[in-house]
């Protein structure tokens, strides 16, 4: 589970001193949980879904699944109204994180 912390930490670009400022702990609890010499408590894991909701509760509690949830306002509100116009987007980059810390880049446009 450090290791997926630690991802968090690095996706975010935070250092885990910025960490545990923004998940409300003492710095102390962030190094020991990313040294492996304690484990998080639920307090922790708790503070951290809640700083960042994007973060699925799967992945990090389980490791299964992704790191981000793929959910939308509108279907978790049962909204079907159009969204307004908006310019059209392309993806640029895609990063796939592996739970042994490697990473690939995909670049679908090039």
């Amino acid at each position: 589970m450090e290791n997926r912390i630690q991802n968090i930490i690095e996706n975010y670009e935070l250092s885990s001193n910025a960490f545990a400022k923004e998940i409300d702990v003492n710095r102390s609890t962030v190094s020991h949980i990313l040294s492996g010499r304690n484990k998080p408590s639920i307090e922790v894991l708790q503070k951290i879904l809640k700083r960042f909701p994007d973060v699925s509760a799967n992945w990090l509690l389980l490791g299964q699944g992704g790191m981000f949830e793929l959910q939308t306002k509108t279907s978790e509100q049962g909204n079907e109204s159009k969204s307004p116009e908006r310019d059209s987007k392309t993806i640029d980059k895609i990063v796939v994180f592996y739970n042994d810390n490697s990473f690939e880049e995909y670049h679908p446009n090039k």
